[in-house]
């Protein structure tokens, strides 16, 4: 079901828009889905279903797109089967936005978060984590959008960790260093942030060492930002972990050491709850899972971060999604969060301590918002509620960062709605 944020015969009454946006969303339900998004002059949304493919059945995951040679791969987890498996499409640039299926083939199970890697003279290579304990990489031939396996790595445990979910390695994203020369994969399981070199010229993995993180926090995702030099500071490369178990936010400053021998993560801020630090919402934070984590900026120069919680529905009352339905829904949540402009002086530990401080918690638009995605303006924002079978859309003003109260537009009947991207980035020279 297609809803928008104001009344749909405001909307049927014009039929020029503004302006259109893609946007991609894949489901556990093997789906994937094209979107149009757009503003009309009468300054409503609407988010209109173009075209769904299964090509990434059964179990889609998670969505990498390139945009500069028009590609989107496909992560099936498989979760009913033994395999997952990988999908390359190659973008319909007309109106439908279609993806037409170029390769689809078994890779090992589970896989569920990627990085594009780009390397010299046009190559690329694809980077795979694998929550059964695996990391894979594929050679990626941009134009044709086909790839080809090249290493993969199996992770293994001297004894299970201090938490439930942590009997084997599950490593949960791979992302990329600033300097492009290293790949970070936080490790739910071995509570490890693993660290693997990138030949630039044979695009050949080395592993590391690893950073290891607090017993049972379990780490899901993280996310880079690096401070530029000023006359007053230094710049400095940060990285920001987000746990699934502990929930929380932990901040590193990071050091690349010397001939590519790895990266020094120094602890950098006080960790703050993902969720609240309200002790009257603690019976609901204790059960409160993580998914995603993104950097985002502001017009006046501010670094805030952006959080999904899930498992912890603090709104019981909110505006239901769909005009056209006036029952209240309950919420998971997103949590806004703001880095400092500077650091300063710790004096009795004798380094420079960095505060995150919590700004503000808004409903998700429905449960579980396992993944998000920033417009490349930062002034709209998707979330995929897995529970809810919904994608909504949510207004953030770029001035402070504030996320709306009530979603602009959104789409019901998805299934578990598992990852989104937005088609709507200019190509990396």
């Amino acid at each position: 079901m297609i809803f928008t944020s104001r009344a749909l015969l405001a909307l049927a009454a014009t039929t020029s828009t503004v302006s259109a946006t893609k946007l991609y969303v894949s489901s556990y339900t093997g789906n994937i889905t094209t979107f149009d998004f757009t503003k009309t002059p009468n300054a409503t949304y609407n988010l209109a279903r173009l075209d769904t493919t299964t090509g990434c059945s059964p179990n889609a995951s998670w969505l990498q797109i390139d945009v500069k040679h028009r590609n989107l791969f496909c992560l099936d987890e498989g979760i009913i089967v033994a395999n997952g498996s990988l999908t390359s499409f190659k973008i319909d640039d007309g109106k439908s936005g279609a993806l037409k299926l170029v390769k689809h083939a078994a890779v090992p199970a589970a896989p569920v978060n990627s990085a594009l890697y780009y390397g010299p003279n046009g190559t690329q290579l694809l980077a795979v984590a694998h929550y059964t304990h695996a990391l894979t990489t594929y050679t990626v031939d941009p134009v044709a959008a086909s790839f080809v396996p090249f290493q993969t790595f199996n992770f293994t445990m001297e004894k299970p960790g201090p938490k439930p979910q942590q009997a084997a390695p599950h490593p949960h994203q791979v992302v990329i260093d600033p300097q492009k020369k290293y790949l970070i994969i936080p490790d739910l399981g071995a509570d490890l942030l693993r660290i693997f070199y990138i030949n630039p010229t044979t695009l050949q993995l080395s592993e590391r060492p690893s950073i290891p993180v607090e017993k049972g926090s379990g780490p899901r995702h993280g996310v880079f930002h690096t401070t530029r030099r000023t006359v007053n500071s230094r710049g400095q490369t940060h990285y920001y972990l987000l746990t699934e178990i502990s929930s929380k936010i932990m901040g590193y400053n990071v050091t690349y050491l010397p001939n590519n021998g790895g990266l020094q993560f120094t602890p950098s801020v006080s960790p703050v709850s993902a969720y609240t630090t309200n002790a009257l919402n603690a019976a609901i934070a204790a059960g409160n899972a993580p998914a995603e984590i993104t950097l985002a900026q502001t017009n006046t120069g501010g670094n805030q971060l952006i959080v999904s919680n899930r498992n912890a529905t603090f709104f019981s009352n909110v505006k239901n999604p769909d005009p056209a339905n006036s029952t209240t829904i309950i919420s998971d949540s997103l949590a806004t969060f703001e880095l400092p402009k500077s650091s300063r002086t710790n004096s009795s530990a004798g380094t420079q301590e960095q505060q995150i401080k919590s700004l503000a918690i808004t409903p998700a638009g429905g449960l579980f918002p396992r993944h998000f995605a920033l417009n490349a303006r930062g002034d709209k924002i998707a979330v995929g509620l897995q529970r809810s079978g919904r994608v909504v859309v949510y207004e953030r003003c770029t001035d402070t960062g504030a996320i709306g109260k009530d979603p602009v537009a959104g789409f019901e009947g998805l299934g578990e709605v598992s990852s989104i991207v937005w088609d709507d980035r200019k190509p990396k020279a």
